[in-house]
């Protein structure tokens, strides 16, 4: 499964500096090489992360560490699924 969200939050920068502290976690539920973070404006942003473990991100979704940071932030996402388009 690949996941995007949009998300705001109260600062789009502070979130990313959490964002990169946290990101070698994201490990044990995406492939970390492909994740994407990006900025829409001071309180906006989009993240988008690929072959997703859904049990495994539930986890780590559920961790006090995640929460705090979520709550720290007030960081409220938008989650979404995508697939590749296959055109050809």
């Amino acid at each position: 499964m690949n996941l995007m969200l949009t998300a705001n939050c109260d600062d789009t920068d502070a979130f990313h500096q959490s964002y990169l502290a946290i990101k070698p976690e994201f490990a044990d539920w995406c492939d970390i090489s492909r994740c994407v973070f990006g900025k829409i404006d001071d309180n906006n942003l989009v993240e988008l992360f690929f072959d997703v473990d859904p049990p495994k991100l539930q986890a780590w979704l559920a961790k006090p560490s995640t929460q705090q940071m979520f709550e720290q932030h007030n960081f409220v996402p938008t989650r979404y699924t995508f697939e590749p388009l296959n055109l050809g």
